[in-house]
């Protein structure tokens, strides 16, 4: 087995596991389309499925489909085995190893086009004779159909509502926390407790584009005993950061 040989196979892997996983993605994503509420950042998630399908269907592809393809082209090489059943042997150990291990003809199935896929593909690099000419039309043919789906995904895309004010505070509220006594608006709300007299106030300041401060300011007073304390956060649509912490803490929360 020579370095071209090598080549060959490795960018054979290249190009099949982009293509199933280009395949895969799109169409999980045109059933997650038709189902989800939001479709925001189609694309992005396009992408994303299909580096994830890569990893896995590329590892299986590397490893086991090479190491059957150079079985079977051995077998090519010492009995002269034509085009066709060349490819079709691909075929037969992919629906074989996919009913195996699945148990399922629809499986067998597609397993067994992903080997004719790789096959054929191999075959016809076999066949060229300037290597590096047939490796870039290998490439650009994998590569285009993911940069179209992608393309064709952000056209469809949703664009973002924005972030407000309203949004920045909902983030910064947490059911289980103190700050879900706070106001869930710009304002003020006042109560008793354990004695006390405590008056919540929630205020949000725009700082620049989906940006947001909140702050927090609680005070009390009781008997002449009084105090504040003050919760400040920068809030982004997808971050939260706590800015500044000021104060006394209440009294009350440890009574």
């Amino acid at each position: 087995m020579n370095k071209s040989t090598l080549t060959r196979k490795l960018f054979n892997t290249v190009a099949v596991t982009l293509l199933v996983s280009c395949l895969l993605s799109f169409l999980y994503m045109i059933r997650s389309v038709e189902t989800s509420v939001n479709d925001y950042k189609l694309a992005q998630g396009f992408i994303l499925w299909v580096l994830v399908y890569a990893l896995y269907a590329g590892t299986v592809i590397l490893i086991y489909a090479n190491l059957v393809s150079l079985l079977i082209e051995l077998l090519r090489n010492k009995f002269n085995l034509n085009s066709f059943t060349y490819i079709i042997l691909h075929g037969l150990v992919g629906a074989l190893t996919g009913g195996v291990v699945s148990k399922s003809a629809l499986v067998a199935l597609c397993i067994a086009g992903i080997a004719i896929l790789y096959a054929f593909i191999d075959y016809w690099q076999m066949t060229q004779e300037d290597e590096s000419r047939s490796i870039k039309y290998i490439l650009l043919v994998s590569i285009l159909p993911i940069l179209c789906s992608a393309i064709y995904f952000a056209s469809i895309s949703e664009p973002l509502p924005p972030f407000t004010e309203k949004d920045a505070i909902a983030s910064a509220i947490d059911d289980h926390s103190i700050t879900s006594k706070f106001p869930h608006k710009i304002g003020t709300v006042d109560s008793e407790e354990k004695g006390y007299h405590i008056t919540r106030e929630t205020r949000a300041k725009k700082i620049k584009r989906n940006t947001y401060s909140v702050k927090f300011i609680e005070k009390w007073h009781k008997d002449g005993e009084k105090g504040e304390h003050r919760i400040s956060y920068e809030i982004t649509r997808n971050s939260l950061t706590l800015y500044s912490i000021s104060g006394e803490e209440p009294p009350y929360y440890n009574e």
